[in-house]
Order: structure tokens, then sequence, then C-alpha cells
């Protein structure tokens, strides 16, 4: 009798946790995930109202395959930050993971693996062989870097602007001395405009992730880093670097702590 009433019991306890979980599921599959980007070509773009990029494809590409309804606007990068922190179903595409702000979103990572370097103008004669040796120059970078956040909570001197090629007119009127940005669009950026800066030194090696608001569901933030790492594994990142870059992206095992 003690028997019975026990399986009864732990029945009712497994059907109650599975219609919990199936609950769960069937609540996150009518969200929709509000995805803010901010032009940093070739990464993302928006070209005649198409969001269009690496790291746009990367999303489209795991959005259609976890089966999530989402639309992705442009804004600022500041405000795009913002309001991923603000706004529930809300997420940046594509935020520099750092320490200093790990608690302030949940993470759906790594979108992109890049490199970060400093920029200067080819006529500059700065000997920077560690990152150390920046450490006397202003730093150009853009609101929502994490990498421009990351060099001045190390007491980096770092002037901010509302946009990264905003740095491409203060570098070249020595507004600042370097420009720390990624080398991937700092290459294009000065490839399109035919400007002559010059990579000095690399030094840093990041996630860049989808930083989403903290009450996103955690359904759908499990299922979105279970299908992202699939893609990893199944090679479809490394054809949408290929597509766009002619490269293999960066590995995980590049990245500086």
């Amino acid at each position: 009798m003690v028997v019975s009433n026990m399986s009864s019991r732990t029945v009712s306890l497994l059907l109650a946790g599975w219609l919990s979980v199936i609950s769960a599921l069937a609540s996150a599959e009518g969200t929709v995930i509000h995805i803010l980007a901010y032009q940093q070509p070739p990464f993302m773009e928006s070209r005649n109202n198409k969001p269009l990029g690496l790291a746009v494809d990367v999303v489209k590409l795991l959005m259609e395959r976890a089966g999530f309804d989402y639309d992705i606007n442009f804004v600022p990068p500041k405000r795009a930050y913002v309001t991923a922190q603000s706004s529930p179903n809300h997420c940046m595409l594509a935020i520099e993971r750092a320490q200093t702000i790990e608690a302030l979103f949940q993470w759906i990572s790594p979108i992109l693996i890049t490199r970060h370097g400093f920029y200067s103008n080819a006529s500059d004669k700065y000997d920077i062989r560690t990152l150390q040796d920046a450490r006397p120059y202003v730093i150009g970078s853009y609101l929502g870097s994490g990498v421009g956040e990351y060099l001045e909570k190390y007491g980096f001197n770092v002037d901010f602007v509302s946009s990264n090629d905003l740095n491409i007119l203060k570098l070249q009127r020595k507004r600042v001395d370097l420009w720390a940005t990624d080398t991937i669009s700092a290459a294009r950026l000065i490839y399109e405009n035919d400007l002559q800066f010059k990579l000095v030194h690399t030094f840093l090696t990041t996630l860049r992730a989808m930083g989403c608001h903290l009450s996103l569901p955690q359904e759908i933030v499990g299922r979105l880093q279970s299908e992202l790492m699939g893609m990893y594994q199944d090679g479809s990142v490394e054809t949408l670097y290929q597509s766009y870059l002619g490269t293999h992206p960066p590995q995980l095992s590049d990245i500086q702590e």
C-alpha cells in the first residue's frame, strides 16, 4: 500500500514537472526577440533598410534553427546597449564580452570572434610592442565598445565617440593618437576610404555576443546557446566567415583572459 502511494506521488510530481516544462516551452515559442544592431560593416549594416553582414547572417541562421520569431533594427550602439538592459525581450548585437558588463546581460556567445589592434596615421612613428606601450597616448573608441571599456578600466586614456567610423576623422585630425578597433572592420574602412592608416599592434582577441535582457526566459537562452554551439560544430559559422571574409574564424583558444 505504501509503495503504491509513493508511486502515485512520484508520478504526480513527474507529471507536474513535465507540464511545467511544456508550459515554459509554449510560452517561449510565442516570444518575439527584438535584436538591436548598429552600423559596423562587414559585421552589421543596414542597406536599403535591409539588415546585412556576417553577424546578422549568423543570427538569422541561429533564429531559423531555434525556431524563434525575431526582428532586427539598427540604432546607435549606446542606445542598443541601454535598451537591451532596460527592455524585456531585447538583445544587442554584437557586443564585446567583458568582466565589467558580464552581469548586465544574458549571453548567447560567441556570435563572432574578433581580434583588436591599435591603428595610427601612416606617418606616425609610435613604437608600440606591448599593450603597456600605448599607455601615454589618447586612444579613440566608441560608446558601447567592450574593448574601449576594457582599456579605460585599466587606466588608459580613452576618448569615446558615438560610432566607430567617427574615429577616422579624429585620427586623421590628430585629435586621438591611436584608434582601437577590430582588425576586420578597420581593414574594410581603410580600403573603402583609401585611408593612410597602419596597424601598429594587435593586443586582444574577444568574444562578441548577443547580450539580452536579464528577464529573457532561460528556455530561450538555453536553446539559442545550444543551437549556436551546433553551428560551430557542423561548420555553419565557418562557411559564413569564408563567404564574407575569405578566411577561417579565429578559434576559441585564441581568447585572452
